[in-house]
């Protein structure tokens, strides 16, 4: 059991180290774009990749891994820098399935305020433990209320399920 435990811990400083390796610098790297406003340029069909790989050494610091530069110059090269957001995104999701976390979903008709989050929170926490992350999203179908997943468990408190359910049972 030591030993497995040992283990565990070694595994997990590496995964986290990769996904800092991995994912600090994208975002850096995004951000820099971004705030240029070299998204459209670094997707341009017409423009040579000998241009995008100038423009991108602007944004991208020296002493960012080859991988990440590379990743960078592919999506560049096939006009899919628009994607960047996504990737990290996805990147992140990816990170956060580590076994100790779940994610809750939440979606929502409009912006939550904080203080509706913390309630929500505090919510889910009692009733699926201290180790939830969440990821907030918007869908205005919703009509109102929220909509949550957590693992393969959904708890629909909107507008537009309440009204499906009653539609339900009036046929």
């Amino acid at each position: 059991m030591a030993n497995e435990s040992m283990a565990r811990a070694y595994a997990q400083a590496i995964f986290e180290k990769a996904v800092a390796s991995w994912l600090m610098p994208l975002k850096t790297i995004y951000a820099a774009i971004a705030k240029e406003n070299l998204t459209a340029q670094l997707d341009d069909n017409k423009l040579a990749f000998a241009k995008k790989e100038t423009l991108l050494s602007r944004v991208i610091p020296a002493q960012t891994a080859s991988e990440v530069k590379n990743l960078i110059a592919l999506l560049a090269s096939k006009n899919e820098i628009h994607l960047l957001p996504e990737v990290i995104a996805e990147f992140d999701r990816y990170a956060q399935r580590a076994p100790e976390q779940t994610t809750a979903r939440v979606i929502s008709a409009v912006e939550l305020r904080a203080a509706e989050k913390k309630s929500l929170e505090a919510k889910m926490q009692k009733q699926f433990g201290a180790s939830l992350a969440y990821e907030y999203s918007l869908d205005p179908s919703l009509l109102g209320g929220v909509v949550v997943r957590v693992g393969d468990k959904v708890i629909d408190a909107s507008v537009a399920g309440k009204l499906a359910a009653l539609r339900e049972k009036l046929q």
